[in-house]
């Protein structure tokens, strides 16, 4: 049986989650880009060593709020793991 605040997957992999960076563009064009993309995750939980999780999928926005701070968004998203 598994621990549900230990072994997360899918989409609960977001919750140690920390930063999204976006390097080297290769593309960019009027409506997105398209280029190498990095995920900062908190490895040392509560419960100890998370393993390393796979982002091959889709992050959709389901809803995007402007903060009262200059230049900060607040984003709702859904992740979409592709199958192995």
């Amino acid at each position: 049986m598994k621990n549900k605040n230990k072994d997360l997957e899918d989409a609960d992999i977001l919750l140690n989650l920390h930063e999204i960076s976006v390097n080297s563009l290769d593309t960019f064009w009027s409506s997105g880009c398209s280029g190498r993309v990095s995920f900062f995750i908190e490895c040392q939980t509560e419960h100890g060593y998370c393993e390393d999780p796979r982002f091959q999928g889709k992050i959709k926005i389901l809803d995007a709020t402007k903060c009262d701070e200059n230049g900060v968004y607040l984003l709702k998203v859904k992740f979409d793991k592709e199958e192995d």
